[in-house]
């Protein structure tokens, strides 16, 4: 009988220590369930947000555990900041966002932050005072600098390899022109300074005859390019590095309006763009382009998705989880880019043309 009491009384004093145990201790985080995840493209009817958009559905679609609801912000702060806030209402599992400027990003973090809501930024890098102020913030995408190398390397491969008919007026400088993004943009200060820092490492003498921005697009730069041939004349310009396709492709019109890049080499204004798009890669088959950089959308698309998953299932992001070749540093997923060249232009082409 004593034994029995005995027994009684220490299943009396543990079970209520199990019960507070069970009930008020820490939730372990359901790594397995189902995610509903929002992104917030800048603007759907971009040509390189389009194609990137495309990739990315195609991507989700193989994939189980994960849904994406797509919305358009229409290259505006106020309708991309109220796609965020009803998304948040409906109660999104993650969001991922390409912002329209780096000016909006810490306000867009803050409302993900006040309802504790993880958030991946992509292709619009924030301000690192933004990316330090919540633990559940991250950002994919690729180093400027990187495809600002890049591009300056396919200009210096050619003006090194052509310098008799490159250096159109003998002086042995580079006479160069760059077409800038934005003003304040972190992408276009980076690539920017590459260019400068890629041709002075690699022993180039060169003179910056003209540098504007062009807002990443192709009339504006079209229209800078047209009045700097007007000021400085054909030969005065010997190469053009450019931010992005969009921009290079109008340097390129600009060239063709002018009898140049047309198939006569002597006739030939080396321009170099970043991103790979359709009408650049084409460009380059077609012997108007020299050149350009390959922003891998596949794979920060794939990353964008196994991150938002990650995060919203409490998962530690690691390379592993990630799931692509990439770097990770911190709260940064960093996706490299590759040169396009002969060796590489059919497939990436054909890659391109798949998404239109």
């Amino acid at each position: 009988m004593k034994k029995i009491i005995a027994l009684a009384l220490a299943l009396i004093l543990v079970l209520p220590f199990a019960a507070c145990k069970n009930n008020d201790g820490p939730s372990t985080p359901d790594t397995n369930k189902d995610i509903s995840a929002t992104v917030i493209w800048r603007a759907f009817d971009d040509q390189y947000q389009s194609g990137f958009r495309i990739i990315m559905q195609n991507e989700v679609d193989k994939l189980t555990g994960i849904t994406l609801d797509m919305q358009d912000g229409e290259n505006d702060v106020s309708k991309t900041t109220n796609k965020l806030e009803t998304s948040l209402t409906k109660g999104t599992d993650a969001v991922a966002i390409c912002a329209p400027d780096q000016e909006c990003t810490n306000a867009l973090m803050l409302k993900c932050k006040d309802e504790n809501v993880p958030v991946v930024f992509f292709n619009m890098m924030p301000y690192e005072e933004t990316m330090k102020g919540y633990d559940k913030v991250w950002y994919v995408g690729a180093e400027a600098s990187e495809s600002g190398a890049m591009c300056a390397q396919a200009l210096i491969n050619y003006w090194n390899e052509n310098k008799e008919i490159a250096d159109k007026n003998g002086d042995g400088k580079l006479q160069v022109i760059f077409l800038q993004g934005e003003v304040g943009n972190n992408d276009t200060i980076l690539r920017t300074q590459a260019y400068e820092d890629t041709l002075k490492a690699n022993g180039i003498e060169y003179e910056v005859v003209a540098s504007d921005v062009a807002n990443w697009d192709k009339g504006q730069a079209l229209d800078k390019m047209n009045a700097w041939i007007t000021s400085y004349g054909m030969d005065g310009i010997e190469g053009v590095l450019c931010n992005c396709d969009s921009m290079a492709m109008g340097a390129v019109q600009a060239a063709l309006n002018n009898g140049y890049n047309s198939g006569d080499p002597n006739k030939f204004l080396p321009v170099v763009g970043i991103d790979a798009t359709v009408e650049a890669l084409q460009a380059m088959k077609d012997g108007t382009l020299l050149g350009t950089v390959l922003n891998d959308r596949t794979n920060q698309s794939i990353a964008v998705i196994n991150a938002l998953k990650a995060a919203a299932n409490g998962t530690p992001i690691t390379k592993e989880v990630i799931g692509v070749d990439c770097t990770i540093e911190d709260n940064y997923i960093w996706i490299p880019y590759t040169i396009v060249d002969s060796t590489n232009l059919d497939s990436v082409l054909e890659l391109m043309l798949s998404v239109g």
